[in-house]
């Protein structure tokens, strides 16, 4: 049944949201130090979110030198890593490049995602201090750390015409936090063995559970009622999306 979720999702968001343009895969990533804040304020995933728009607007816009461009953007949240710990980290399919108001799309030059990377620090350690979160102490060393944590990355683009991939990509940003296939319960019934990729850290590809921590691992990662995992931006937002079609009901009625 998630299967075809899955499923039903990828076809509409490429069939009836997403344009006939380039696009790529990003992830948003934050340090372990900060995850706990967002395991226990789970509103604030709502702001990592908006943290993460703004930052790609403004690189987009940037890059393009399109200072009203519209972004096409669908981003979807994930609490979980590889092991079901609480791994808070956003992933989006980006339209690659930028929509002028006229529907015209620029495709984003070849650029480094170095300074999409450092905004988004800089605007999530300045966005806790803010909020009372984080001490100014540690926002400091996190700033100065050389690997803080914070990572951007991106997949190569995917073409218009390769929508089998697109819409894999699109059940991949919403899949299910864990996966029966990777369960192992023990002959005696007093655990349960998940199986994953290989974790460089750990050395292994397993983690070993009893059933009562596996129960609490899994339900960590139950959204609160009515929250929103899979959110639209710019050029993909509803709003953009209801303006169009009264255009197109004022331009063809019926």
């Amino acid at each position: 049944m998630l299967q075809k979720c899955c499923e039903i999702f990828g076809a509409l968001l490429t069939e009836t949201i997403m344009f006939p343009v380039p696009h790529r895969h990003f992830t948003f990533g934050i340090p372990k130090m900060l995850r706990p804040y967002f395991r226990f304020n789970r509103d604030l995933l709502k702001d990592l979110c908006r943290l993460a728009h703004e930052c790609l607007l403004e690189y987009l816009r940037t890059t393009l030198d399109l200072p009203d461009g519209l972004p096409g953007i669908v981003m979807a949240i994930h609490t979980f890593g590889e092991y079901l710990d609480y791994h808070p980290h956003l992933h989006a399919l980006v339209a690659d490049g930028l929509f002028a108001r006229s529907g015209l799309f620029y495709v984003l030059p070849d650029a480094g995602l170095k300074p999409l990377e450092e905004l988004f620090r800089a605007r999530v350690i300045t966005f806790l201090v803010d909020k009372g979160l984080l001490p100014p102490a540690r926002a400091e060393l996190l700033r100065g750390w050389v690997h803080s944590g914070f990572n951007v990355h991106r997949s190569r683009r995917v073409l218009p015409d390769e929508r089998e991939d697109l819409e894999r990509l699109a059940q991949y940003i919403i899949r299910n936090p864990f996966s029966v296939e990777k369960m192992q319960v023990n002959q005696a019934g007093d655990s349960i063995i998940y199986r994953s990729a290989m974790n460089p850290k750990i050395q292994r590809n397993f983690e070993v559970f009893t059933p009562c921590d596996f129960i609490a691992a899994i339900t960590q990662h139950i959204p609160d009622k009515s929250f929103q995992l899979v959110r639209y931006y710019g050029w993909y937002s509803n709003k953009m999306r209801g303006q169009r079609d009264k255009r197109a009901a004022v331009t063809f009625p019926p």
